[in-house]
């Protein structure tokens, strides 16, 4: 069966979808992914179809003063990628017998399934990604959904800043009549399309509330390619002492790159540990002088990496949580939007990390205190390697791909 896979955003929400598609592949099924031009020779190193689309979404939320998607933001992403996106979203879809989209790629996702009429999923990553379902409900950092009237003001405001776009290409370019300018996420729910939710139930449970078309799969991994080999210098780093410290925030973007190079480098100092600094969208850690305690990469698959460290500082981003979690090393998260609360609430809750850092309050002293509690907390560290074996024990891709051909 021809599939056509709709994933954008960052590394972490498209990494597992390369990993489903791959999945599906093997299963038998003809795979595509379309995706940001940028992450097409990710895809291609993995042997998958990718449909390359012209949106950066990197460059887009560089240009933020502040943390999150703003409204202003949201405005000129759509402006600026929407109207050609959608026609190369739809060359690399009208093919397909079968679509599954992640939840950016629902906002086309669900009209071009409208127009072709074939079996639909959308692919969840983590539990703030319902509000299509919660009607605007969102998780706290408890973890149970809540009414935020603020997020659904914002939320509905930038609805209406696509939708007249997608109007015109549902006009022109599918021969359908206009959507709704709010609430299009209903016919998801409507349409009982089924939701396949990427995390582990050990992390995570279903709650009850949830509809049966809602399936907890277990994490989609992707390991790293049989090609690939880390750096020399990496593994000499790496083997000349005890098990480092790894600090990385992937896809955020608005760090003020020198200041926080210099928080980290501190704090790692006064807890006495050596640490690798992976360079994320901020590109921490470049263009400045280290001391030779720490290593500044760019990117170094987490599955060959986090077994051998001892501790992942982080942004709470459910990529890098989710590896934390299967290396069965303990998280120390800085959390900045989104879901990274929930997950920082979670880790501890789990008895896998020290309570979450607010940005605004991270110091190196905080960032040292959480380091140590997370080393040498015995009771944390069996935790998390507890965890560790449970989620490993798990085979989410395999489910997912059970689910795929069940609906079929």
């Amino acid at each position: 069966m021809r599939v056509t896979i709709l994933a954008f955003g960052t590394r972490g929400d498209i990494q597992p979808f390369v990993a489903y598609g791959v999945a599906l592949q093997a299963a038998g099924h003809t795979v595509r992914i379309a995706t940001q031009a940028s992450f097409c020779n990710f895809a291609a190193e993995y042997g998958l179809a990718c449909a390359p689309i012209a949106i950066d979404l990197r460059a887009a939320w560089a240009e933020q003063k502040r943390p999150g998607i703003e409204l202003g933001a949201m405005y000129q992403v759509a402006r600026r990628y929407m109207e050609h996106a959608l026609l190369e979203i739809w060359k690399a879809s009208e093919d397909a017998e079968a679509m599954i989209f992640n939840y950016l790629g629902r906002i086309p996702g669900i009209h071009i399934v409208e127009k072709l009429q074939v079996p639909a999923y959308i692919g969840l990553i983590h539990p703030h990604q319902m509000d299509f379902f919660y009607r605007y409900r969102y998780f706290n950092d408890f973890g149970r959904p809540v009414i935020n009237v603020k997020e659904s003001a914002v939320d509905r405001l930038m609805q209406l800043t696509y939708t007249w776009l997608l109007n015109q290409w549902r006009k022109r370019t599918l021969g359908l009549t206009p959507a709704p300018l709010v609430g299009n996420d209903r016919k998801i729910v409507a349409q009982k399309i089924p939701a396949l939710c990427s995390w582990s139930p050990t992390v995570f449970p279903k709650l009850s509330e949830w509809p049966e078309w809602f399936h907890l799969t277990g994490y989609w991994f992707l390991n790293h390619p049989a090609s690939w080999h880390p750096p020399a210098d990496l593994v000499d780093f790496i083997a000349a002492g005890l098990p480092p410290v790894y600090v990385g925030f992937s896809g955020v973007t608005h760090l003020e790159r020198k200041n926080m190079t210099e928080l980290i480098v501190d704090g790692l100092a006064l807890a006495g540990q050596r640490g690798i600094l992976a360079s994320g969208w901020s590109d921490l850690g470049r263009h400045v002088t280290l001391p030779n305690t720490v290593y500044a990469t760019d990117a170094v698959p987490h599955d060959w990496l986090f077994p051998q460290l001892s501790v992942a500082v982080h942004h709470g981003g459910v990529g890098t949580t989710a590896a934390a979690f299967r290396a069965g090393i303990p998280s120390v998260v800085i959390p900045f939007v989104v879901d990274e609360p929930f997950w920082a609430w979670r880790i501890n809750q789990l008895g896998a990390g020290p309570p979450g850092i607010p940005p605004k309050k991270l110091t190196a002293e905080r960032l040292a205190e959480a380091i140590n509690t997370a080393i040498h907390n015995e009771g944390m560290q069996k935790r998390a390697a507890a965890l560790g074996e449970k989620v490993r024990a798990e085979d989410g891709l395999a489910h997912a791909v059970a689910l795929f051909d069940e609906y079929l």
